[in-house]
């Protein structure tokens, strides 16, 4: 496979296929867990996972900083024929990530209860968020390399194995979460348990390609290492902000939801909080598809290939925004009804909250392919600035002010807001991207 010379349509259905396969049973991971913990543990239960997303999000996020700094650095060098280097990258990102995941694994087993409070967790949630994070706790490792190992086999061109550790992963989970819940009786830690272990799998999986004979990645001894630091993390920092903004949004949002909107909506915003880290995932997969080819033909300074493969991913990711945006607005209820048992009132609170919020799902995703493309050519400022903006900045400023100004009900209407205003600064950055090269 040679991203600098095979067909282009061809070469990015090799890479998106995998990747997107690979991203929607990674959400399936978490899909089960909310279907399954909704309809067989209770409506509390589904809360409560609600409440542990930001603390998984952190783990997730930060594989992805450092899988996503690290091959991005690694694609550029190696598009230039510069190997050394791009193994340098590769080494330097697992020493970091290994340290990092030592001291979260710390964090998390001594310090567990009070971060539970922290993220919003009152006497009827608390057990059933502590129940599912013991497993979590046990297996943190793999919850933080599932994302990292799966990006580098994707960067050096083995995106299939890649996808089947995720599919075997994602198989084991969906099974076990079934057996584990319903006929043993083994509550919202059962589902957990499920998860870590279908993860052990994927982890497992898309490691055998370091035996393999495709694998170029090696290890070597490090060089001018606190620059190689820098350049993964300004490298990886936005697409840490992209994943870790999911638990950040959602740690807003319960506390605001609970506060002027009741149990009941936080009931209905756990169900679109796992359809956010769906749809996200889909659009992530997108992104990282293209990376390796847009980053390997930018070190060789290919920016008509780049060009081709970026239309084609933006295509793609304006067909999924529609769909998504359309699966909300058209069957809000039917939608709930899916992770948990409906009345009358939820479906008040879906009419109105669901609808609301899947406008925001178009911009979302052009937004988020924004991101990833910048970073692929190392446009790593413009491409934090999106990634602040839409996850950090407006988003926390509408989520906060919205329902002081005009009532809880205008919290549904915060993410959409937040979307189209970022996405004016996306297309600006576009523009600008476009002239310089000389586009028209």
């Amino acid at each position: 496979m040679d991203l600098l010379k095979d067909d282009l349509k061809k070469l990015y259905f090799k890479f998106l296929i995998p990747s997107l396969g690979s991203a929607m049973v990674m959400s399936i991971y978490t899909l089960t867990d909310a279907i399954v913990i909704g309809k067989g543990v209770g409506a509390d239960a589904l809360a409560a996972l609600s409440i542990t997303t930001p603390l998984l999000c952190i783990l997730m996020s930060t594989g992805i900083l450092f899988g996503v700094g690290g091959s991005v650095q690694m694609s550029v060098h190696r598009g230039s024929g510069n190997t050394v280097k791009s193994n340098r990258y590769f080494t330097v990102s697992f020493m970091m990530i290994a340290a990092i995941t030592a001291l979260l694994w710390i964090l998390y087993v001594t310090c567990m209860p009070s971060l539970l409070r922290l993220m919003g967790a009152n006497a009827t949630l608390y057990p059933y968020a502590m129940s599912y994070m013991h497993y979590i706790n046990m297996f943190l490792p793999v919850a933080v390399f599932s994302n990292f190992v799966a990006i580098f086999v994707r960067a050096d061109n083995d995106p299939n194995r890649a996808m089947a550790g995720v599919l075997l992963g994602g198989v084991f989970n969906i099974v076990m979460d079934i057996i584990l819940v319903f006929p043993l009786k083994q509550g919202i830690g059962g589902a957990a348990l499920a998860s870590v272990i279908g993860m052990m799998i994927q982890v497992l999986v898309a490691s055998s390609h370091f035996l393999s004979k495709k694998n170029e990645l090696h290890f070597i001894m490090p060089h001018r290492l606190l620059n190689s630091m820098k350049n993964i993390v300004t490298a990886g920092i936005p697409s840490f902000f992209n994943e870790f903004a999911n638990g950040f949004i959602v740690l807003l949002f319960n506390i605001q939801i609970l506060k002027y909107c009741g149990e009941n909506a936080l009931s209905i915003y756990s169900v679109i909080s796992n359809c956010v880290i769906l749809f996200n995932s889909l659009f992530t997969g997108v992104g990282q598809s293209v990376q390796p080819v847009i980053s390997t033909n930018y070190g060789a300074n290919n920016i008509g290939r780049i060009n081709a493969i970026k239309r084609m991913a933006y295509t793609t990711i304006l067909i999924m925004g529609a769909l998504f945006s359309l699966l909300g607005i058209l069957f809000p209820r039917v939608l709930c009804g899916v992770f948990i048992d409906m009345n009358e009132g939820l479906g008040v609170i879906a009419d109105l909250g669901v609808r609301a919020y899947f406008f925001a799902f178009v911009p979302f995703g052009i937004n988020l392919m924004t991101s990833y493309y910048l970073q692929a050519i190392l446009k790593s400022g413009q491409s934090l600035c999106i990634s602040l903006l839409r996850n950090i900045i407006l988003s926390s400023v509408c989520i906060l002010t919205f329902p002081v100004l005009t009532g809880g009900n205008s919290l549904w209407f915060a993410a959409p807001v937040t979307e189209a205003m970022t996405l004016t600064v996306s297309l600006v950055f576009l523009a600008q991207e476009s002239k310089r090269q000389g586009v028209h």
